[in-house]
């Protein structure tokens, strides 16, 4: 069945990325040129991707060398924006890569060469129409900022009001796309040449990732999120969220209020932050991970100004997390259990929020943890425990025994790092546990609520009523069949018949798929024979017909999808 699997998922994979064969080649040829030759060896995509690779030696030791995550780093920003993106994904998994990697990781940087202003302005056309420059009474040509996806222009409406609008680079939707289909397969082999890929679910990442991906493409849904946070914060002196214009802005062009102030970063350079500086960016990120549940996924230096009147202005809110009320009710306890030094209490909630790969040493996980946590809370003070830290060796200790933690919480465990390490940048003295206990007494509180508790009553009544309505038909006909003799246990001689007759159907979907692969791969290898007779676009009418031949017996496979042998 692996070897099935195997089989038909390298087929899919290869139609999908016939029309990216030069991208992936290229791809594959800078991760051998950074030392990641020997990845790319085991993938046994070199033949078929034309990829050749001289000098540095493709053994396994290239992988665990000091340099590891320099190179990696140097690799993902060759390749561009989708690919710089991912690795700033994988930097808040902890449970996936060694901290070493994870701190190089971290240092990615989405800054990149404005366009020209002509493109910018075939942007506006497109979104805002060809009359859109009578929209406003000025325009800056000059970008203020420029990142892979989009750069950011100031301009003035016709009331006078100074707005920014964020436009998108042309064809980056199509590029980034491509990139993301090449992930998807390049982890789909991932998985299949190495197990730790497969445990960590690879796939599962990159599909995690291209859902956010393709919500930062679309203007629109950052609009949404700056909506909801100026509805969180409508109360709130310590935060200020940029309105949005509306009827000036598509899923390509987002235009906004401009807010006025210093970067944090700048801010912190200057050494003009005050301690109440870090209690007010301490409230608004408490607020969104604790109260709110929706919370800026990216809330480093640059995306945040520090106003004239003291307030916070967020920035880029393209990036969100989410966490349920149920997931809340987890941040409780970890965070009751911190303050506590319950290590019991710590280790169990871990585990809860956890999703295991294979059945886990309860006994080993708990030892592991508790001798993590001991390092960090025993004999600590409060003011000077680092959460973050914390949760990031935990969520390090949780996957050595094959338990992954969620992707909302890896994003929240990635906030609180970064808030911790902002804050503890402006005033090194802050106290965090101090700062966050109101949040998580205000939590409790909301928890045993009584409005709260009743509506849980409600919805198990609700739940247990339609189990209990469902007894009285179920249980005679449970017994109406055991009689009966339709309901078995075991294996029979008729179970084990059709279990033959799948076996040989399987068989013959393997042979179909092999044939499948095979021509894919003669009619991508011919593409660079000069001599061979061009159809199109410089591809060789024997390609077409390999091509074809590949994809008729693909649609076997498709066709048959699903028709195993049944009763």
């Amino acid at each position: 069945m692996s070897v099935l699997r195997t089989i038909v998922h390298s087929s899919r994979a290869l139609v999908t990325t016939a029309k990216d064969a030069a991208r992936f080649r290229e791809i594959a040829q800078v991760f051998m040129t950074h030392g990641f030759g020997w990845v790319v060896a085991q993938l046994r995509l070199r033949r078929e991707l034309q990829v050749e690779h001289e000098g540095e030696d493709l053994g396994r030791a290239a992988m665990t060398s000091p340099d590891t995550g320099k190179r990696l780093v140097k690799a993902l920003t060759t390749l561009g924006p989708t690919w710089v993106k991912f690795g700033q994904i994988l930097s808040t998994r902890p449970d996936v890569l060694p901290a070493a990697i994870i701190a190089e990781l971290q240092t990615l940087q989405d800054d990149v060469e404005p366009v020209l202003f002509e493109d910018i302005d075939g942007q506006l056309q497109r979104h805002l129409g060809k009359d859109w420059r009578t929209k406003f009474e000025s325009f800056s040509e000059a970008p203020l900022a420029s990142a892979s996806i989009g750069q950011v222009h100031e301009a003035t409406l016709n009331d006078g009001t100074r707005v920014v609008l964020k436009i998108q680079r042309p064809d980056i939707r199509s590029k980034i796309e491509s990139d993301v289909n090449i992930l998807h397969t390049t982890a789909g082999y991932l998985e299949e040449a190495f197990e730790e890929a497969h445990i960590m679910d690879l796939r599962g990442m990159v599909r995690d990732f291209a859902k956010s991906l393709s919500q930062e493409l679309d203007y629109r849904v950052e609009a949404n999120n700056m909506e909801r946070f100026r509805r969180n914060f409508a109360d709130s002196e310590d935060v200020r969220v940029p309105e949005i214009y509306r009827e000036l802005s598509t899923d390509s062009v987002l235009t906004m209020e401009f807010i006025e102030g210093k970067k944090f970063d700048v801010v912190i350079a200057e050494g003009e932050a005050p301690d109440e500086l870090a209690r007010r960016y301490f409230n608004v990120a408490y607020k969104m991970l604790f109260i709110d549940g929706f919370f800026h996924g990216d809330l480093h230096p640059g995306n945040v100004l520090l106003m004239d009147d003291g307030r916070l202005g967020l920035l880029d809110c393209g990036m969100v997390g989410r966490l349920a009320p149920s997931r809340k009710d987890k941040v409780v306890d970890i965070i009751h259990a911190v303050i506590n030094e319950d290590l019991e209490q710590l280790t169990r909630t871990f585990y809860q929020l956890g999703i295991p790969t294979v059945p886990v040493d309860y006994a080993a996980f708990e030892n592991d943890c508790v001798a993590i946590a001991e390092q960090y809370l025993i004999g600590v003070p409060l003011s000077q425990i680092e959460i973050g830290e914390l949760f990031q060796r935990l969520v390090e200790g949780a996957s050595r025994h094959s338990l992954r933690m969620p992707t909302d919480f890896t994003m929240m465990f990635k906030a609180i790092i970064t808030t911790e390490g902002l804050a503890k940048a402006i005033a090194p003295d802050v106290d965090p546990i101090e700062l966050a206990r109101p949040f998580i007494t205000q939590m409790v509180t909301e928890r045993y609520s009584p409005e709260r508790l009743k509506a849980q009553a409600i919805r198990d009544l609700v739940a247990f009523s339609g189990m209990a309505r469902s007894i009285p038909n179920t249980v005679p006909m449970l017994f109406d069949d055991l009689q009966g003799g339709k309901l078995a246990f075991g294996v029979n001689d008729k179970t084990l018949e059709l279990q033959h007759k799948a076996a040989d159907f399987r068989v013959g979907r393997a042979i179909r798929a092999a044939l499948s692969i095979s021509l894919l791969v003669c009619g991508t290898v011919v593409i660079g024979v000069e001599t061979l007779p061009i159809a199109f676009s410089g591809i060789p009418w024997l390609s077409v017909v390999f091509w074809s031949l590949a994809l008729l017996f693909n649609a076997t496979l498709v066709r048959h999808k699903g028709l195993l042998p049944r009763d």
